[in-house]
């Protein structure tokens, strides 16, 4: 069992939790002992979290990649670079590290969950302090169980701390009712035990940490894939009644992505970066870095002769994941989040040449066509394109802007789908309008259809990592990515052949679960004891 994490708070005017600097370990006894040692280990499980998906070695990004950047959905284009068996839907085995870091990690925070809801509970949780701890234990341990359950199915329980006392056990795939029941025992503990405020630590707020509105949200999510939809919304009005003034919509969809620090009112839980100690960066020679997705989703412009990095267009980028044009083409004339969450233009920037200040030209040669196009100019995602950061090293190719986990938009786009569901189209429309006017269209009259609300989770949540699991609970994944997935040359001209590689691949009725590593299977007993995935044996 790996050591538990701990962490230091640096210094006494810290004002969020990126000034969190991991310690060495911290034993189980001292956790059930000592309540100091309590809130290090929590706020190292915080660290730990985020740190997985600091630098791309060791594959630690498909933490988070697939759920960001909507791998295998209707709505994503994969041009090449790093996971491209999972991008592409090829050569993804059993066998497939990637697949088996995934479940390492989540399993790494259970267990590390488990240890620290045992401590509370034994230190008394009549003490506050300790009772919001195993409320956020409980919240981390709900979704990792959560996320390796939409990925996997087939998954294992554990509970319990880790010790030489329980080394041997039997491992048995956990009843969906199972897995479920310990999802909705462990949030309604955590929204039972945090406030929906920030914690504040020394008059400065505590970014980055869970809150109420946090559990509520994703208690609505798992009652979503049960299709409790008055648990849905009683979970997501509670959050927009309760926390109003806390947690609230922009006004306008641009304020939202506009800095490289995610703290608006709307955004429920983000991971926290900094170019501090302990800020998520990591030294490699005399070099800073950060996360590396930020440079996935940027073009790569400055191929185009006659550019060069700069940070207002984005700073470095591979060209690596982009939103197709059935994404694009979903927005109507009047919907700013096409120009607020997407960059289609691109500009010669080098004051050497002689095209500077002018649009780049698909198709007019110089890297804007051919096989360049797709990786140069290609239409991207502005949400994690980092414009702040790398703004002293353009060409630095990791980034410190924060990541999105969850959002308030998601929340009201849940409460009228469920409001849809149980045939109140009136306040469904109520909930539907709240992202959709705001961004500028004319209010939505009639009856919705679920493709109207399906349409508006893709424009409104593109690369937030919403799309793969929607789909998936409403048993169209495979159907939507068979469809559009990618991109063709009938889709997008400009390109120098089709980027359709999910849309061929997937098969229905396998690949909405990824197989269970195969590794994993044998420190369980083998297949006798614990069966493969169906398709992937």
């Amino acid at each position: 069992m790996p050591l538990l994490l701990a962490a230091l708070l640096l210094t006494a005017s810290c004002s969020d939790l990126l000034n969190l600097e991991s310690e060495t370990s911290v034993t189980n006894n001292y956790l059930q002992t000592d309540r100091e040692g309590l809130k290090r280990a929590i706020a190292g499980l915080y660290i730990y979290e985020r740190d997985n998906i600091v630098d791309n070695s060791n594959e630690k990004g498909i933490v988070i990649l697939p759920q960001l950047f909507d791998f295998n959905t209707d709505i994503f284009l994969f041009n090449a670079g790093n996971w491209a068996s999972l991008g592409r839907l090829t050569d993804l085995t059993p066998d497939s590290g990637v697949l088996e870091d995934y479940w390492e990690f989540w399993y790494a925070i259970i267990g590390r969950a488990n240890e620290i809801i045992a401590s509370a509970e034994n230190l008394g949780l009549e003490d506050p302090e300790i009772n919001t701890i195993h409320g956020e234990a409980c919240l981390f341990r709900a979704r990792a169980y959560f996320e390796l359950w939409k990925r996997f199915e087939r998954i294992y329980l554990n509970t319990e701390p880790t010790d030489v006392s329980n080394l041997d056990r039997t491992y048995r795939p956990a009843t969906k009712e199972e897995v479920f029941t310990l999802l909705k025992s462990d949030l309604d503990d955590a929204i039972e035990a945090l406030s929906y405020n920030l914690p504040v630590y020394n008059n400065g707020t505590m970014y980055g940490r869970y809150t109420k509105a946090t559990a509520k949200h994703v208690r609505a999510q798992v009652a979503m894939w049960e299709e409790d939809w008055d648990c849905v919304i009683t979970q997501t009005e509670d959050i927009l009644r309760d926390a109003k003034g806390i947690t609230e919509l922009e006004a306008d969809p641009a304020d939202i992505f506009s800095s490289e620090n995610l703290r608006s009112k709307e955004v429920l839980y983000a991971y926290q970066f900094s170019k501090n100690q302990g800020g998520g960066g990591t030294v490699s020679g005399t070099a800073l870095k950060g996360h590396p997705i930020s440079v996935y989703v940027t073009s790569r412009y400055s191929g185009v002769a006659g550019a060069v990095c700069s940070a207002d267009q984005g700073g470095f980028g591979y060209g690596r994941d982009y939103p197709n044009q059935h994404l694009l083409d979903m927005y109507g004339p009047d919907d700013k989040r096409l120009d607020c969450y997407f960059v289609t233009t691109f500009y010669y920037n080098d004051p050497a040449s002689p095209k500077y200040g002018q649009e780049m030209v698909p198709g007019s040669g110089g890297g804007t066509s051919g096989a360049s196009y797709i990786t140069n100019i290609h239409p991207m995602s502005r949400k994690h394109a980092d414009y702040w950061t790398n703004a002293d090293d353009p060409e630095r190719t990791t980034s410190f802007r924060d990541l999105i986990v969850y959002r308030l938009a998601e929340t009201v786009l849940m409460c009228s789908e469920a409001y849809f569901h149980k045939g109140d189209n009136t306040n469904a429309l109520k909930y539907f309008n709240m992202t959709y006017e705001r961004a500028g269209n004319r209010r939505f009259e009639g009856t919705l259809t679920l493709e109207n609300i399906l349409d508006e989770y893709a424009r409104e949540l593109n690369f937030e990592g919403v799309r793969w699991p929607t789909l998936k609970r409403l048993g169209l994944l495979g159907e939507y990515c068979k469809r559009w997935e990618g991109e063709s040359m009938a889709e997008n001209p400009y390109l120098d052949r089709d980027y359709t590689f999910a849309r061929q691949n997937f098969v229905i009725g396998k690949h909405e679960c990824w197989p269970i590593p195969s590794n994993q299977i044998l420190l369980m007993g083998g297949s006798d004891v614990y069966p493969q995935n169906p398709g992937w044996n």
